[in-house]
């Protein structure tokens, strides 16, 4: 074989050698980015339903967490109802002023129009009601005479029933903070 045949042979062989090269670069080039955009779309749809869950559980979140300071200023208005020891009535108003603020303040309701769930927000509107009737006639019961507070009636209506209303929202604020956690696992 003469030498410009060899180096023909040498030559084309090379160059066939390099396109099957440049041809399998490009296509694993190609692959490549298939596979890049494949995991970058889905971590943008990880990320919108990651995001998604996080704006949906916000709200719930603030309404648990409200849930559970109404019932704490309700109870410490309570527990001081319920003692009688010489600091009671300076403790009782003090805790009554808080409520009252609290209450006055609109930050419940507030948390209650970020909701979405409409039987969630009517069970929470329900239990502050309830303290509201009850922090009321706490607050009636705290400006009767001596007297009065004696009399059996008034006694019943203005200390025995909001004691009764704050227990009974015990078990309704349980209730309604199950029902948030239900909704938060469902997201």
């Amino acid at each position: 074989m003469e030498a410009w045949a060899t180096v023909a042979l040498v030559l084309g062989s090379n160059a066939i050698m390099g396109l099957v090269n440049w041809f399998a670069t490009r296509m694993q080039i190609k692959n490549s980015d298939k596979q890049l955009e494949k995991r970058l779309q889905a971590q943008r749809e990880a990320d919108k339903r990651e995001r998604g869950r996080e704006v949906r559980s916000e709200p719930l979140l603030k309404l648990r967490s409200e849930l559970a300071r109404m019932a704490g200023k309700g109870e410490k208005v309570w527990s001081n109802v319920a003692r009688s020891d010489k600091q009671v009535p300076e403790e009782f108003e003090r805790a009554l002023a808080e409520w009252s603020a609290y209450m006055a303040s609109g930050e419940f309701e507030q948390v209650l129009f970020m909701q979405y769930d409409l039987e969630l927000v009517y069970s929470a509107k329900a239990i502050s009601l309830d303290y509201e009737l009850a922090r009321y006639r706490f607050e009636i019961y705290w400006h009767l005479s001596d007297e009065d507070k004696k009399n059996e009636d008034k006694k019943k209506k203005y200390q025995d029933e909001p004691i009764e209303l704050i227990r009974r929202n015990r078990r309704e604020v349980v209730g309604v903070q199950s029902e948030i956690s239900k909704l938060l696992e469902k997201l």
